[in-house]
Formats: structure tokens, C-alpha cells, sequence
């Protein structure tokens, strides 16, 4: 364990007298605990033969992507663990299973997927980002959020912002955003979109998302991760919608920027 670890544990004790009320979106040490560990995590992963993160959460690496960053996070705090502090299951309905007592993902439905419960994301916004006026634990994640997530909330917000520039989520903008909200409706997957498992391919998405590259504002090592991210970006928001939280999550993404990220918020259109 680094001494960086060890400094951090220690303040949480004193940091769980001053959790407030959720609507202040005072950090819980819980979850105070899952953020400043992810750079131990991160690392711990990155040391390990083969594909840790396959199994759980069926993504080839842990250092890209949403579940990247949540297969980190199992590793500081076991996904059930985590949820049986919230109580109930983390999705409503679907193929899923995200509960205190089980955690299991099931990736290969073709076209089936989860609904998340609205307590449970709820909580996790009011709960997992730093309220005004508390400077220590504002200190101690503002790096994590340089490090792990920046990219990824930059990326997930701009996919909003245009869908939503195009009339999202009144009405979905044409092209392959309307063929997947096609699908996601029982519709067919369109000639060009297919996966070999047979699904509709995120990879149908990257025209679109190519025009996001130069926006994000960082360097890109690789600019294929960022292009993927902004693929499953377009799915997730379209999802979002059809089980409703959608707005939750964007209103929770904006809260995280504007705690971490004003300055490049401002200058968004």
C-alpha cells in the first residue's frame, strides 16, 4: 500500500463527520474511499496477466471506457458491497443482476439491456461528488478526476449536448441515432450496423463520433479509446431515455463537471 494510500485512509475517519445531507452533495466516505483508491486499483490491474476485467465486465482493458472505470472501482469496493449501502438493485429491470447480495452482467443479449433504478442513480449523484465549501476531499479526488474520468465525462457530455442540439430527447437525430432507437424499439439492425455476435455493433456509430475528437480539449495518446468511448456514449444516452433516466444522469454529469471541470464547461456552447 503507497504511503499516498495510507494518508488517505486515515483522513476518511475524520471525514465522516462532516458527510451532510444528500441534496449538498456531500461525498460519503464510502464512496470518498472508492474514488481515492482508483489510482492504487488502476495500477494493481495494469500488473496483472491477461484480461481481469473480461469476465465481470467484458471490456478487453480497464484504463478506457465506463466499464473500465467501473471495473476499477469493483476493485477498491466489490460492486455488491457498494450497492448494499443503497439498498434494493441498482437496475430495475433487464438482464442484469446488480444487487448487495450479486453482481453479474449479462452483455451478450442481443438486444435486451438494463433499467436502471432511478433511487439508485439518485444516490450515487448526490452522494459520490463533492459538495461547495469542502476542500479537503476536493483536493484528494480532483486528481482522480484528471487521471480516470475527465476524458470520459468530456466525451459523454459533448455526445449529450449534440443529440440534444439535434432535438434529443423529444425527438431522436436522424441517421444511425434513429436506427439504433429503432432497434432499441424492436426494429431491425440496419444494413451496415451489424456485429459479428450478431447485435447492433457500437462501432456503427464512429462517423459521429469522430467529430468530437477535436473538442474534447486533451492530448489523445490513441485516439481509437476516445472514438470508442463517444460510440458507447451515443448508445447510453439512447437507452437512457427509454428507461427514463436520462436526465438524471445528465444533470448528475454536469454537477461532476462543473465540480471539476468548470472552466472547460464555460466554454462549451
Amino acid at each position: 500500500m503507497t504511503s499516498r494510500r495510507v494518508f488517505f485512509l486515515v483522513l476518511l475517519g475524520s471525514l465522516a463527520a462532516c458527510s451532510g445531507p444528500p441534496h449538498e452533495a456531500n461525498i460519503t466516505p464510502a464512496l470518498l474511499a472508492v474514488w481515492v483508491g482508483v489510482d492504487d486499483a488502476s495500477e494493481a490491474l495494469a500488473g496483472v496477466d491477461g484480461n481481469p476485467c473480461s469476465e465481470d465486465f467484458g471490456i478487453w482493458f480497464h484504463d478506457f471506457g465506463a466499464r473500465g472505470l467501473a471495473c476499477v472501482a469493483a476493485e477498491v469496493m466489490a460492486s455488491p458491497r457498494l450497492i448494499a449501502r443503497v439498498g434494493g438493485s441498482a437496475f430495475e429491470s433487464g438482464p442484469h443482476t446488480a444487487t448487495g447480495e450479486s453482481f453479474r452482467l449479462n452483455l451478450n443479449s442481443e438486444r435486451d439491456f438494463g433499467y436502471y433504478n432511478d433511487d439508485f442513480v439518485a444516490w450515487v449523484i448526490d452522494n459520490g461528488i463533492v459538495g461547495e465549501g469542502r476542500p479537503v476531499p476536493r483536493a484528494l479526488t480532483q486528481p482522480i478526476y484528471n487521471n480516470h474520468i475527465r476524458r470520459l465525462a468530456r466525451i459523454y457530455w459533448l455526445t449529450y449536448r449534440d443529440m440534444e442540439a439535434d432535438g434529443f430527447p423529444a425527438s431522436t437525430p436522424a441517421g444511425i441515432l434513429s436506427d439504433y432507437a429503432g432497434f432499441l424499439d424492436g426494429g431491425p439492425i440496419p444494413d451496415g450496423a451489424e456485429s459479428y455476435e450478431g447485435g447492433f455493433s457500437v462501432f456503427a456509430f464512429t462517423d459521429i463520433s469522430e467529430g468530437l475528437l477535436p473538442r474534447i480539449g486533451l492530448r489523445l495518446a490513441n485516439e481509437w479509446v476516445a472514438k470508442y468511448e463517444a460510440n458507447t456514449a451515443f448508445g447510453f444516452w439512447l437507452r437512457r431515455r427509454v428507461d427514463g433516466t436520462h436526465e438524471r444522469w445528465r444533470n448528475g454529469l454536469g454537477r461532476l463537471l462543473e465540480t471539476y471541470d468548470g472552466e472547460w464547461l464555460a466554454d462549451q456552447p
